[in-house]
This record gives C-alpha cells, structure tokens and sequence, in this order.
C-alpha cells in the first residue's frame, strides 16, 4: 500500500473538548477510503483536518501531523493545500452564479486566462462527474436552479479543476435520494483512477460497496482500519463489531 496521506498522533479539541484523539492512519493512492462511525464520533471533525481547515477554525485546537507526499501539510501555504487536497461538503453549495462561472472560478484565481483552456477544463472535469451531458446546452444558467443530485455533482467537479490529489468527501449523498446516489457513487468508483478518495458516510451498506479500505472512528478514535471486505466480513474490534450491528450508532 502506497499512502499519499499520512496522519501521526492527530488529537483535535474544540474549546477544550476533545473531539479526535491520537489518530494515526495512511490513506492509500488511488483508492476510496470511507469513514464511519457512529454520529458525533469526529469522522467530519477528521476530513477538516485532512485539509488543514480545521487548524482555521475558532475554538479549534489541532496536534499531531498530517503528511502529504511526505510534507507536512503546516510547512505548505493554505492556497496549495486546498488546491492539493479537495474538500466537499455534506450540503452541496454552488456559488450563486452561472454553471459555467462555477466551474471556472478556482482555475482563474490560481492563473489560467485562455478561454479555450478553461473550456475544455469545463468540460472535462463536468463530463467525469457525469453532468455534461445534461447542463451542456445551458452551461449560462443559474447552479443553483440544479437538482440537489446535479448541485452535488457540480460541487465534485467544481473541486476536480484545480486537480487535487486527494478528494474529501463529506457525506455527499446524504440528502440525495436512492438514484441520485447511485450515480454519484458510480462517478466516485471512476474517479478513483485518477485522484484518491476519502469518504464519509454513515451509509454502512454504500460504505461496503464502493471503498476499498474503512476507517471506523468511535469517539474520537481510530478503533479499527483495513481493506474492507476484509472488514466488512469479520471486524477484529468489539466497537466496530458493535457499530456494524446496530448496537452502538
């Protein structure tokens, strides 16, 4: 297993309550992670993290480290972790301007002008979400007339722009409905050719279908983590045996 992510002893604490505690975990190139666990256990508190955003927060205190690429994210600029390390949220949020505009506002703030690269950038990044096809024709209208489904997608390319390494995810089908989650699903096992994916669900059955290694976090700690059919087939710790039944959620 070749990591592109690797967290060592990451404690967090939001004004003095601990939230994640000593979490030391290598996420694998090029595979979807998920990450489960009960509600309240620090899984979105860990994606934030991931990325650095946490270390932002008010209140937030964060210790340990996060590596990527064998830097810590602390010795790089916030501007080139956010491009390297993508974050996308449980409600989708398009910016309240056109589809087209949407998509390339984060490759303009980091420097492309020509307008046929940006229109083939569009285009590329919207058709692996697998939205092209149905916002081509009128990539000028407003994102937010999208479905939620659609909003989702747009937010996932939206991210691909600026070509991330690692994708995090945040519960991304959570308000969506059993079809519209299936095509993002299909979308995330493509995508994992070319990026890495983390995700955070509290689905257990998607979790099964579509990650290659699981993470069950249960109160701010890393109870259990391994290849997940593996997992999923006999877990070795009594917490996530416990959460996986329906004992514990």
């Amino acid at each position: 297993m070749e990591p592109i992510l690797t967290l060592e002893g990451l404690s967090a604490s939001y004004d003095g309550r601990r939230a994640l505690e000593e979490v030391s975990l290598k996420i694998p190139r090029h595979q979807i992670t998920a990450v489960i666990g009960p509600s309240g256990c620090g899984k979105s508190t860990l994606l934030r993290a991931m990325n650095g955003l946490l270390r932002e927060e008010p209140g937030a205190a964060v210790e340990g480290r996060v590596l990527l690429g064998g830097a810590d994210i602390t010795s790089l600029s916030p501007e080139e972790v956010r491009r390297r390390i993508g974050l996308v949220f449980q409600t989708p949020a398009p910016f309240p301007f056109s589809i087209y505009k949407n998509m390339v506002y984060a490759p303009r703030y980091y420097g492309v002008r020509d307008k046929k690269r940006l229109d083939a950038l569009v285009r590329e990044k919207l058709e692996l979400a697998g939205l092209y096809s149905e916002v081509k024709d009128d990539l000028g209208r407003s994102a937010l007339k999208l479905s939620g489904g659609q909003q989702q997608r747009l937010c996932i390319a939206r991210a691909l722009t600026v070509e991330p390494e690692v994708l995090l995810l945040d519960e991304p089908c959570s308000a969506l409905d059993v079809k519209a989650s299936a095509v993002i699903e299909k979308m995330l096992l493509a995508l994992k050719e070319r990026y890495t994916i983390v995700i955070v669900t509290h689905n257990i059955a998607q979790a099964r279908r579509i990650s290659d290694w699981t993470a069950c976090l249960y109160s701010g700690r890393l109870v259990e983590f391994g290849e997940s059919p593996a997992f999923f087939a006999a877990p070795q710790q009594e917490a996530a045996r416990d959460f996986l039944s329906g004992a514990i959620g």
